[in-house]
């Protein structure tokens, strides 16, 4: 689930409820604050990749409505995050109506008997630098390096909604960040599931005939629920729930999922993914997010080490 976001570090190498505003102190001192901007009761979810270094924060916590939680960052930096919200939850923080994507059984993650939802969840995940008061040799090592040097003195995040989205969200810079989102906000606040394409046209311009038709909603197999919306590659290549369980490179995916090789950014990028209704959809709602592989998009930011980080999540629409 973390190989993707992983690449951040190797980068730097060199509950239906209508989303409210929350007005957080913008002084807060955490590096990085999660909020719940609704009324509801949410989890929040964090994982982060082996070898990357580690954090005082439980690995799931419930926040009531409009509650926030100041995740320790540590200032040697940590490398591999990643942070999302589940809705629906019982009292353990698993069997989520919304977010049951799951994870190592030693963080007390579990699946529920009819298996957990793919790994589309709406999220924030990146890398945390070294902040400039550490001495070099106290930096963490970058488990992306092969030469183990430490983390740099710049954090790299992203939002993407490359393997789809569940819950609406917003993500405040706080600090001068000159690698950051416009007006220092990606806000997702209006990102619909409600509204995810019915009959996705995944036929790769007609060559598959029986993936003409697609519905791309993410559906809970035992309540029937809506849970969220698969991207187009990984409506064709995750094997839970409804997903189709075709291989990246495989003939029916590869113009959707753009593994490189074959398929080059240019290709992706002049291909029927481009144009697909999931990608419209986001773009149209979620702006400087990824919508698939190499999208023209900025996606991927950079911010020094020690900027501040809102990300709020919002109940279900």
């Amino acid at each position: 689930m973390l190989t993707r976001i992983l690449l951040i570090s190797a980068l730097l190498i060199g509950c239906s409820h209508t989303p409210r505003h929350t007005s957080q102190d913008a002084s807060h001192p955490a590096r990085l604050r999660v909020v719940n901007g609704s009324t509801a009761p949410l989890w929040i979810f964090y994982q982060n990749g082996a070898g990357g270094g580690t954090m005082s924060a439980p690995h799931q916590i419930q926040l009531a409505g409009g509650g926030h939680y100041d995740y320790p960052i540590p200032d040697r930096g940590i490398a591999g995050t990643r942070f999302w919200a589940g809705s629906g939850c019982d009292s353990t923080g698993n069997n989520c109506q919304i977010g049951q994507s799951g994870g190592p059984a030693s963080q007390g993650f579990t699946c529920p008997s009819y298996g957990c939802a793919p790994p589309i969840d709406s999220k924030f995940e990146g890398t945390f630098g070294c902040l400039a008061s550490v001495p070099v040799a106290q930096c963490q090592p970058n488990p992306s390096d092969p030469h183990h040097h430490p983390l740099p003195r710049q954090d790299g995040w992203d939002t993407s909604m490359v393997d789809g989205f569940t819950l609406p969200f917003r993500v405040r810079v706080i600090g001068n960040c000159p690698g950051g989102p416009t007006s220092n906000t990606i806000d997702c606040t209006t990102l619909p599931a409600s509204q995810c394409p019915g009959a996705e046209n995944l036929s790769t311009n007609g060559l598959f005939q029986t993936l003409v038709t697609e519905p791309m909603a993410l559906v809970n197999p035992q309540t029937l629920a809506l849970a969220g919306c698969y991207s187009d590659c990984a409506k064709l290549t995750f094997s839970q729930w409804s997903g189709l369980n075709y291989t990246p490179s495989s003939a029916q995916a590869q113009m959707y999922c753009c593994p490189t090789p074959p398929i080059s950014p240019g290709a992706c990028r002049q291909g029927p993914v481009a144009s697909t209704g999931y990608t419209a959809l986001v773009h149209r709602t979620c702006h400087q997010v990824y919508a698939y592989s190499y999208d023209d998009g900025t996606g991927l930011f950079s911010c020094p080490a020690g900027v501040r980080y809102e990300v709020t999540f919002y109940g279900p629409q």
